[in-house]
């Protein structure tokens, strides 16, 4: 395995584009995972002994799966609540009709036994 690389054969090997390749080696010399040497006016990049350790023990690939992990459950948090709260703006109105539709049905009862009683007393 080619433990030196120029910029171009990085951006090569790693199918990233430049501006990702930038931003995956700043992260990755921040973790003193690689090195950068200048050697005739060329960028090398030079991987550590930590950065080794780290390909070798999958760091970044289980880093990558608990992110996707706590994202996948953070939108399935998002997702439920919203289901829940339909569920409750569906119920409160079903139950404002039946309210509605249970004070008409008391009205007409209670005229019906205003009738009554007037009838009674005739």
């Amino acid at each position: 395995m080619e433990i030196e690389l120029s910029f171009m054969e990085v951006v090569q090997k790693s199918n990233l584009t430049e501006k990702e390749v930038y931003r995956e080696i700043d992260y990755l010399e921040k973790e003193k995972e690689i090195h950068i040497d200048e050697i005739n006016y060329s960028t090398y990049y030079l991987i550590l002994k930590q950065g080794s350790v780290s390909y070798f023990d999958k760091k970044y690939l289980e880093l990558g799966r608990k992110n996707f992990r706590d994202n996948l459950f953070d939108n399935l948090k998002i997702i439920s609540s919203f289901i829940l709260l339909l569920i409750a703006v569906i119920t409160f109105i079903v139950n404002l009709l039946e309210t509605r539709k249970n004070r008409t049905e008391i009205e007409k009862l209670k005229n019906e036994i205003i009738i009554l009683k007037g009838n009674r007393q005739k």
